[in-house]
């Protein structure tokens, strides 16, 4: 039997042809099937893996973003998401860069990419010509949270929590309370000093104003305040007696200068304690007088920040009573002690650290 050689040959090259040519068609049926999209299965890996890294290019270049953008994003974010808008704003707030912000807000977007509005507001805020548009729309909805001195009082309470929870407890009122009479102070300095001293020194140096003249220390308090303040601790017979358990909270050291220690407590920056005690002591002292007389004046940051301003001989308990003070410019726009401290209480600012009504 002989064996045909070229005939088993030809066939050979049949069948390579017809792999050839076969694997070349399925090779076009995937091809036409992924233009088409027949292939692709809802919640594939490939749609879950940018889910997770979202628009790589644009985090490379999120850090040539400015705040505005940001800033701007959220606001259009907090239209359709407000809870998630907050979050990220308290991310920013806690310092964090661009390209975080950025992320996240892209990931929050995912669910509104078919949304023709939330797309174009987005895209309005990355366009060069809205940003000048928007360079006057507030970060914050008060004046003064809008300012370079907020953002660093904000910084030293936040950095100093742990002294100012600490005066708030000794002398039995909220923390927020207390910030919201020295607020005030604050602002009344800066606002009175060249701009160019707050952002060469405190500003770089990351510390309050410490008055020297007639009011003393981050808290404005004049040493004769402060010693009536003392006296209303032992005086039982005082309208502003707080109590047999309060007496001894500002006692001094025996064999001590009470009046050199007395200003050396409310001047020292370093240690800012007795400051914030004083003032919580102060406004407390206020609370108790208003109480005998059947006020309530726990919540009432206004009245206690204007009287913490104006003094003791000004407080009276009463219906009705006026809220002022100082008055201070911010911003350009003119405000009291008791406006400033009744914005800052109720505005949300560093309550994550200072809730609201809580002693």
């Amino acid at each position: 039997m002989s064996i045909n050689f070229k005939k088993i040959k030809r066939n050979s090259v049949r069948v390579l042809l017809f792999g050839f040519a076969l694997t070349g068609f399925v090779f076009f049926v995937v091809f036409i099937s992924m233009q088409f999209g027949w292939l692709n299965v809802k919640g594939s890996v490939s749609e879950r893996n940018s889910y997770f890294n979202v628009n790589k290019n644009s985090q490379k270049n999120s850090s040539t973003d400015s705040n505005l953008e940001i800033i701007c994003k959220i606001n259009v974010l907090s239209k359709f998401a407000p809870l998630t808008s907050v979050n990220i704003s308290k991310t920013m707030t806690n310092g964090a860069n661009d390209e975080l912000l950025n992320k996240m807000i892209e990931m929050a977007s995912l669910r509104f990419k078919n949304d023709y509005l939330y797309n174009l507001s987005i895209e309005k805020c990355k366009t060069s010509s809205d940003l000048n548009q928007q360079l006057n729309i507030p970060i914050s909805a008060y004046y003064w949270a809008d300012t370079d001195q907020w953002n660093l009082m904000k910084e030293v309470f936040t950095r100093d929590k742990e002294t100012i929870k600490r005066a708030a407890h000794d002398s039995g009122i909220s923390p927020r309370i207390i910030l919201s009479g020295v607020i005030g102070e604050q602002f009344r300095f800066f606002n009175n000093s060249k701009r160019e001293i707050f952002k060469s020194y405190f500003e770089p140096m990351k510390i309050l104003a410490s008055l020297s003249q007639i009011s003393f220390g981050i808290a404005g308090l004049k040493p004769k305040t402060v010693a009536t303040i003392e006296s209303n601790l032992k005086d039982v017979n005082s309208e502003f007696y707080l109590g047999p358990d309060m007496e001894h909270v500002a006692d001094y050291p025996p064999n001590v200068d009470v009046d050199s220690e007395r200003l050396s407590r409310i001047t020292n920056a370093k240690y800012p304690y007795y400051s914030y005690l004083y003032s919580g002591l102060y406004m407390k002292e206020i609370i108790a007088q208003w109480q005998k007389k059947g006020y309530n004046l726990n919540e009432r940051p206004e009245i206690l920040a204007t009287l913490y301003n104006l003094g003791f001989f000004y407080s009276v308990p009463k219906d009705n009573p006026e809220i002022g003070g100082s008055i201070i410019n911010i911003n350009n726009v003119d405000y009291t002690f008791g406006d400033i401290a009744y914005e800052f209480y109720y505005s949300g600012e560093l309550s994550d650290i200072y809730p609201i009504g809580v002693q």
